[in-house]
């Protein structure tokens, strides 16, 4: 059976009536949303590793790699008025090199034509780690960590209280009307040494050798850097040794020229195997300090490094 095929007849006066009236359809609008990320802070802690060995035994050494895998989240470093490293809704990547790390620090930080260490002592296969705990236009306060694996700049697990993370060092760069000079750089008269108290350290230097309170010092100047090392009388540290090691290495390497002074403080702990290094010198109207417990020669290799 064939189907038929209705068909609808419209009258004309009808057909003429919707022809001047319209036909009006109905239009409808989808609206998009997109999503952002919420970056969390980490609270600033300091924690410092101390080291056994009351030499150095080697050199600094930077880890390489490729910048590939992004953080879940951007973690801001904090302290006494840290900055946060902010990317908008995109998470901070993960930094596998040490001069990836230093270019990061140099765009987040105020401080104008900063000048940062770019060589540090790490172990291989270690990465390096920084959190920014003073972010200002006058000053400055970094701490470099070292990690099993790259993070991003002011990583929250560089300063979580479970942190697996070893500091390294602090570099902090402050005006010099705010600190106190006298203690930064304690004069020390090293023109007439005593015979009894003179010590050759080579290349025509001499330092000079106290004792006081079951302490000991050696005490000597290289241009306007005067250096100074310092352990506890019982321990018998062989003062000279160390010195003699630091002479031969500025040999060859060259710290930063300070305005007027440059003081480098050698200080090891009752039993000799920790040791605190504080490098500070006067850069124009800014006094930098490092501060590490890395044995002497890689502070002073960090300090070489700053550019």
């Amino acid at each position: 059976m064939k189907k038929q095929n209705l068909w609808m007849t419209i009258p004309v006066t009808t057909a003429v009536l919707l022809a001047l009236t319209g036909c009006a359809g109905e239009q409808s609008n989808q609206a998009s949303t997109g999503s952002t990320s919420v970056s969390t802070s980490g609270e600033q802690t300091h924690t410092s590793n101390g080291i056994n060995a009351v030499s150095n035994s080697g050199t600094a050494g930077a880890a390489t790699g490729t910048n590939t895998n992004p953080s879940n989240s951007a973690n801001a470093g904090t302290g006494n008025e840290g900055s946060a490293v902010s990317n908008g809704s995109k998470s901070p990547s993960k930094l596998s090199d040490v001069n990836e790390v230093v270019k990061a620090l140099r765009s987040e930080l105020k401080l104008q034509h900063v000048k940062l260490p770019t060589s540090f002592p790490l172990n291989k296969g270690q990465y390096l780690g920084a959190n920014i705990a003073t972010n200002r236009s006058d000053a400055l306060l970094v701490n470099f960590y070292m990690v099993a694996e790259p993070v991003a700049l002011n990583d929250s697990s560089l300063t979580a209280s479970d942190s697996k993370a070893s500091w390294l060092a602090s570099y902090e760069v402050k005006s010099s009307d705010s600190m106190n000079q006298t203690e930064l750089f304690p004069e020390t008269d090293l023109k007439n040494i005593p015979d009894d108290m003179a010590v050759d350290l080579g290349h025509g230097i001499k330092g000079l050798a106290e004792g006081a309170a079951g302490s000991q010092y050696l005490t000597w100047q290289e241009g306007r850097w005067t250096l100074q090392i310092h352990s506890v009388s019982e321990d018998q540290m062989n003062n000279p040794a160390i010195a003699k090691k630091i002479v031969q290495y500025l040999e060859s390497h060259r710290l930063p020229a300070p305005k007027d002074k440059g003081f480098v403080q050698v200080d090891y702990a009752s039993g000799g195997k920790t040791v605190q290094v504080t490098i500070s010198w006067q850069d124009g109207k800014q006094i930098h300090q490092l501060k590490t417990s890395q044995v002497p020669l890689d502070a002073l290799d960090m300090v070489v490094s700053v550019k």
